[in-house]
């Protein structure tokens, strides 16, 4: 009697574990998908996909874009560089990398400073945004300044990403993009993407992938699994062990390498992966529960995967505001047919779609709905008694 009493509690335990708060589900998908700015929500639990859910007129097939979630996607080739034996030390200066900073105090700079966002190159007010409307983002990127001693102050800085590409090709001898192909997402089986190169061709690393909604769980998963994929190390666990750990405090977040942490508790954290204008990546590891979220898309494949900024190419000189400022303009009011584009203007944006799960120009802390949407995907594995 007693076996057969401690084979049940060890049943329910195990069943306990495979469950999600309902309650919490629905709150979630209702509050994403009464947006209709929404193109894509999904979550997995356990590596099973318990909620699937696309905006009118979208499928699972239709790519959504990273926007900055793309930044992960490159730091963890660094993970993958030392399980191979290519790189021993993060800790090496990039000065080993970029023969242009190699008697240069910028050439101090380490791989570590980079991946924790700690470089101390300089940081627009925009976060050197400026650099994706720049014809050559790897000119732009080295041609930012030191503000402050590397390994130091955190801030969030696209630059930082921008100059791991070459970083990456130099390690590989490859490019970034033919790497990424190799490493991650031939063994995710990921067969459909668009890769972005900027206007002068080089391979965009700091934004710029465009996927099928469900190829994001993969790559979420493969954080939950601490590197692993079916059997497979694809990426150093003490790697990516330490890029989840919170090193940093930002506004709002804690911070690990090119991984925010934006909740805590004694048992779990809450990973996000966060790109421009509501696109989301969350992971909570512990749990192994990933989900996204992503605004409408309205690229046309056709179109290719170069920035084109059409008529706004002979502007590139007027200040960064009002370039911003034409491209919103541009990119209208989200409704337009993509089949339509002559792809004179070409690029992966969704600031076309004005998502209410976003507050311009602030930090999470201070964005009340996505305060809300993360303590939801936080409370996704908090079951309530009646639920247990």
């Amino acid at each position: 009697m007693l076996r057969f009493l401690l084979i049940l509690l060890l049943s329910s335990n195990i069943l306990s574990a495979e469950k999600v708060n309902e309650t919490v589900l629905n709150q979630l998908s209702n509050m994403i998908m009464s947006d209709p700015a929404t193109q894509a929500l999904i979550v997995s639990h356990k590596g099973n996909i318990i909620l699937e859910q696309y905006g009118n007129g979208y499928s699972k097939t239709d790519f959504v874009t990273s926007q900055s979630i793309a930044k992960a996607f490159y730091a963890v080739l660094f993970g993958v560089a030392i399980e191979k034996g290519l790189l021993d030390d993060l800790d090496q200066p990039i000065s080993d990398y970029l023969p242009e900073w190699k008697n240069d105090k910028r050439g101090e700079i380490t791989i570590r400073n980079l991946l924790e966002m700690k470089s101390g190159l300089y940081r627009s007010e925009s976060w050197n945004e400026e650099m994706f409307l720049s014809r050559n983002n790897l000119d732009f990127a080295l041609s930012v300044e030191l503000a402050k001693e590397p390994g130091e102050i955190f801030e969030y800085n696209n630059v930082n990403t921008a100059l791991l590409g070459p970083v990456i090709e130099k390690i590989y001898n490859a490019s970034p993009h033919e790497v990424l192909k190799k490493e991650i997402l031939n063994p995710l089986e990921i067969t459909e993407y668009g890769l972005w190169k900027d206007h002068s061709l080089n391979d965009i690393t700091f934004h710029g992938i465009d996927l099928a909604p469900l190829d994001f769980i993969k790559f979420g998963q493969l954080y939950a699994q601490k590197g692993s994929w079916e059997g497979k190390q694809l990426v150093n666990k003490a790697f990516m062990e330490q890029s989840m750990q919170p090193i940093s405090e930002g506004p709002g977040e804690l911070y690990g390498m090119h991984t925010s942490i934006r909740k805590m508790s004694e048992n779990k954290r809450l990973l996000v992966k966060e790109g421009f204008n509501g696109q989301y990546l969350f992971v909570i590891p512990e749990e192994n529960l990933v989900a996204v979220k992503f605004t409408k898309y309205l690229h046309n494949r056709e179109n290719g995967y170069v920035i084109s900024l059409g008529p706004m190419d002979y502007l590139l000189w007027l200040p960064f505001s009002w370039l911003k400022a034409i491209g919103e303009a541009f990119a209208g009011d989200g409704e337009s047919d993509p089949e339509e584009s002559d792809g004179s203007i070409n690029m992966p944006a969704t600031m076309s779609v004005k998502d209410k799960f976003n507050c311009p120009n602030t930090t999470t802390d201070k964005c009340p709905p996505v305060q809300r949407m993360q303590d939801l995907v936080f409370g996704l594995t908090d079951l309530s008694p009646n639920q247990e």
